[in-house]
């Protein structure tokens, strides 16, 4: 039932997209040891094969799982040697932009889907189509993810393959929260008194964490998109709905927590990382983000002193949160190493790689042979989203990835836009046509050129 389920909500967002179309984290860079001859060369030499792979979000979380899983891959094909590069969250694209411009590119890459549409249209990643007929577990990945990968696409073949999907959520610190009485706020004027009643500036305490550095647009858009009670980007003619009245007047009411000093002055640069160190530390005691951060929750507040929870939903009884998007890997098309590149990338999405990365780092699996697993079976998180993608009032936004100037949107546009208005240099209305008119030319352009 549930597969059932998670395949209709995917597709839900994915035909909306295919009416209108006819389709955290801050880490330092980690690498580890591996010399980069040709594949080849290495393969008649009898030594090791290197297969260089750069992950989008290094960090002290993420890196030793890779590392983990790269012991396990290496004690499996003993062929091979993992070359291992850790980046940055916020300047993974750089790097990946620079070394396919100059031809220096490695041979694995992990891709979310919001990245998939701008390297594909660089020639930058290999066609999987015929490595993921070939497969042994392809039947166990779920079909609807694996068609939203090939809608990233104009030709509509697959470019990459994905493991593991993320939902939005908020997480609670339960322990704080009955210490003081509060319940955990199940409407949108319920969250916002709580964020008024229990802010304390004095001790430097709130209830809510706002993020409005990198990283703000998810927890922005559920918000403003809840409040509305919208569920699309666009309109039938492919019109951005960003600059309706109702937008602005949610984005004032989300922008008068930062406003009225209900959360704490940092907020306005706050990304991944101070956004859940101030959760971590008690600074507050709820914030908007995703299953991803379940790994630094129990390292922070320990395992029984929190939980994840359905956002608050609007006056109409609805919750509208970001589609459910799926994070994977390619092989570039410059690779030195295909044939290991290949082998790595099937290994980290089948049972065994996949099932160890969703555990330890909260990540929501699409591999179904995962789910008879007992730590996914005996897992209290999982629960929750499964109550999230089978509630009849949760609606799912569709954020359109497909477009190439998407990333440009949200790092040139969305995110400067947003701390203007908390810093009130702009207002909401002057933000969001911005947006708006950003969005429909981009859409506009696209739909013309897909007729």
């Amino acid at each position: 039932m549930r597969k059932k389920r998670l395949m209709g909500l995917l597709l839900t967002g994915v035909l909306s997209v295919t009416m209108l179309a006819g389709c955290g984290g801050n880490g330092g860079e980690k690498t580890s040891s591996g010399s980069k001859d040709e594949g080849k060369q290495q393969e008649a030499s009898g030594e090791k094969q290197t297969i260089e792979f750069w992950y989008h979000d290094g960090n002290p979380t993420s890196n030793p799982i890779f590392e983990e899983l790269i012991k396990r891959f290496e004690d499996k094909y003993p062929q091979y040697e993992v070359k291992y590069v850790g980046l940055p969250a916020d300047s993974y694209l750089q790097k990946y932009n620079t070394a396919v411009a100059t031809n220096t590119v490695p041979d694995v890459v992990s891709i979310r889907d919001m990245d998939v549409s701008s390297f594909i249209n660089q020639d930058a990643l290999m066609c999987l189509d015929d490595v993921y007929e070939e497969f042994p577990e392809k039947e166990n990945l779920n079909e609807a993810v694996i068609e939203a990968t090939r809608l990233c696409s104009i030709d509509k073949k697959l470019y990459c393959l994905p493991q593991y999907i993320t939902t939005d959520i908020s997480w609670c610190n339960t322990q704080l929260m009955k210490e003081k009485g509060i319940e955990v706020p199940k409407t949108l004027d319920e969250f916002m008194e709580d964020c008024e009643k229990y802010a304390d500036p004095d001790n430097g305490s709130y209830f809510y964490s706002l993020r409005g550095g990198a990283g703000s647009m998810e927890n922005l858009f559920d918000f403003i998109f809840t409040y509305a009670d919208q569920d699309s980007m666009f309109d039938e003619e492919g019109n951005c709905v960003l600059s309706q009245p109702i937008f602005a007047e949610a984005m004032d009411k989300y922008a008068s927590i930062y406003w009225n000093g209900w959360t704490s002055k940092d907020s306005v640069t706050n990304s991944f990382k101070e956004m859940v160190a101030e959760f971590g530390s008690k600074t507050s005691m709820y914030i908007s983000h995703n299953s991803s951060s379940l790994a630094e929750h129990k390292k922070n507040l320990g395992e029984g002193n929190f939980e994840n929870v359905i956002a608050p939903a609007n006056k109409q009884g609805n919750v509208v949160t970001k589609n459910l998007s799926f994070t994977g890997y390619s092989v570039m098309e410059n690779a030195k190493n295909k044939e290991g590149a290949i082998a790595f990338i099937e290994y980290l999405v089948s049972c065994e790689g996949a099932s160890y990365l969703c555990e330890q780092e909260g990540r929501v699996p699409i591999n179904n042979l995962i789910y008879d697993e007992e730590w996914y079976k005996n897992d209290p998180y999982n629960g929750v989203y499964r109550e999230l993608m089978e509630a009849e009032n949760v609606k799912f936004l569709t954020h359109p990835v497909w477009l190439t100037q998407w990333n440009e949107f949200r790092s040139k546009y969305q995110e400067p836009g947003f701390q203007a208005v908390l810093l009130k240099e702009k207002t909401s209305e002057e933000v969001l046509k911005e947006w708006a008119d950003y969005l429909t030319a981009a859409q506009k352009e696209y739909l013309e050129a897909n007729k």
